[in-house]
């Protein structure tokens, strides 16, 4: 998948974004970045497709699932989210899509002699994001993701700069000493273009909304007045956070304190709060950031930003919430401790497959007690299975009334859409196969090898002439000993299925919760 190119008249613009093009892992990261924009745009796109790009990369899978699990995400219920599909339903599309992004920005930082400047700009931007939901709180609007994203995109150009062009970003630092002048007029010098033109060019590239890319414009160094559209909110709410997080990470302390009364003092109009509310908000958005800090795996105190951080807060340590009191047992230890270890790669069962059915099985209990969609439960069950048995694909298949058959219907892993709409076959036939064995009798049926003599006249010509797959498990969904559904998990290498009896015990729950919510949705 090709990103969208940008619409741009300056040739300096097309010239940078046709350098980023050719960087490093830029390619891979704008192909992510652009993928879940579509999918968080498009009316008819599902939870089942965003949980699907999102689990394609299990490092950021797992560093998602910690931090919606963090207090400043978990839902009011307590209860821990061990999978995307759930999280995309308690949180909504956009927060999911907010933290992935985030997520995927920093995993794409390079590892060399400017990452710790690189890391910096990120952190400052992340606690711009933070900070700018705390205040769209404060207005009681409901637009906090968005604020969110804005707030981190903000900086985008001078991000990116430092992340593709670092030889030319420490140019326009020298500018800035040497003419005493704006980044953006010294990047204008450097680049040809300004900071703010190569962020808005590359966002627009990666098909961020016109919302956002408005939103990412500074405003004019005088009074801001009421915002009276939604664009105009955004961009008040972006640049007051931006501006408020650069005096507190550039500034020393006395400067510091009258820079941001002097803001609150232009956003007057605009962001009725004082700076009270300010430093209220500012220290709520600190905390949030040391939570994501340690997910990411950095020592916040140990950057920069962290020391003036220290320094704000009067050097005083982050506030301790009730889950990281001294002594306690922090609530879901052990789904942070499965989430925390090195990720298995996709297609292996990681060490602790019982954890994570187990946690799956929590999970839709969870879902089953509040209201909710069928499809939704269906799907955090496949997901449970796919990643805790590292399945190549898993695929719920419901039966035609009309027809009497078994279709495909959606699933997880790659090419799960296409294997959806090649696993039909009739429920009316006789039982001389594993499909129909399996849906007329109710019982699991694992098949370590297709080719296996003993077993290979049961495999049906449809299954090897549309499926490549050497070895695959059935789990059938019967309902007063008649055939409702069928969960189908399959891998590509003969015998690479294995199933502890621990393991098809639990299987077996999250088969009998499906049973259970297809009851309850009558």
């Amino acid at each position: 998948m090709k990103p969208p190119q940008a619409q741009s008249t300056n040739p300096a613009l097309d010239f940078l974004l046709r350098r980023l093009r050719q960087r490093g892992d830029f390619p891979a990261l704008s192909e992510s970045v652009v993928a879940i924009n579509r999918v968080a745009a498009s009316e008819s796109e599902t939870v089942g497709t965003l949980s699907n790009l999102i689990l394609r990369d299990v490092a950021l899978t797992n560093k998602l699932l910690r931090l919606v699990n963090s207090a400043h995400y978990r839902p009011a219920s307590g209860g821990q989210i061990s999978t995307v599909s759930r999280a995309v339903i308690v949180l909504g599309f956009d927060t999911v899509r907010s933290i992935a992004i985030t997520i995927l920005l920093f995993e794409h930082l390079p590892n060399k002699t400017d990452a710790e400047q690189l890391r910096e700009e990120f952190l400052r931007a992340c606690l711009a994001g933070l900070f700018a939901r705390e205040l769209a709180t404060q207005l009681r609007t409901r637009e906090l993701e968005q604020a969110y994203i804005c707030s981190v995109l903000h900086s985008l150009g001078r991000l990116l700069s430092q992340y593709f062009f670092p030889e030319e970003s420490a140019d326009i630092r020298q500018v800035m000493k040497q003419h005493d002048c704006h980044e953006d007029v010294a990047a204008q010098r450097v680049l040809g273009v300004s900071f703010e033109e190569l962020g808005i060019g590359l966002a627009r590239s990666w098909g961020f909304p016109s919302l956002i890319l408005e939103s990412m414009r500074k405003l004019p160094p005088s009074k801001v007045h009421k915002a009276n559209t939604q664009e105009e909110r955004l961009r008040v709410l972006s640049a007051c956070a931006n501006e408020h997080c650069d005096a507190l990470f550039h500034l020393p302390p006395a400067e510091r304190e009258r820079a941001m009364d002097a803001i609150v003092s232009r956003f007057a109009e605009a962001l009725p709060i004082d700076a009270a509310q300010v430093r209220e908000h500012m220290e709520s958005a600190i905390d949030e950031a040391h939570a994501f800090a340690r997910i990411i795996r950095v020592d916040l105190q140990q950057t920069q930003l962290g020391r003036h951080l220290a320094d704000y807060l009067g050097n005083t340590a982050p506030s301790t919430t009730a889950e990281e009191e001294p002594g306690a047992m922090p609530r879901g230890v052990a789904l942070e401790q499965r989430l925390s270890a090195e990720p298995t790669p996709a297609g292996q069962k990681p060490a602790d497959a019982q954890g994570v059915l187990s946690a799956g099985i929590q999970d839709i209990s969870n879902t089953l007690v509040e209201e909710f969609k069928l499809n939704d439960v269906l799907r955090i069950i496949l997901e449970t299975m796919y990643r805790a048995m590292g399945f190549k694909r898993v695929l719920l298949c419901v039966r035609d009334a009309r027809n009497n058959t078994m279709n495909g219907r959606f699933g997880f892993g790659p090419g799960a859409t296409e294997l959806a709409g090649q696993l039909q076959f009739s429920l009316a036939a006789q039982p001389d196969n594993v499909f129909n064995v399996a849906t007329a009798k109710g019982v699991d049926i694992l098949i370590s090898d297709i080719d296996d003599p003993a077993i290979a006249m049961r495999v049906p010509d449809w299954y090897r002439k549309s499926v490549h797959s050497r070895t695959f498990v059935l789990l059938p969904l019967t309902i007063k000993g008649k055939p409702v559904a069928m969960i189908y998990a399959d891998k590509e290498r003969p015998g690479a299925i294995e199933i502890s009896e621990q393991e098809l015990a639990l299987l077996r729950t999250l088969r009998n919760q499906a049973v259970l919510a297809i009851k309850q949705a009558g």
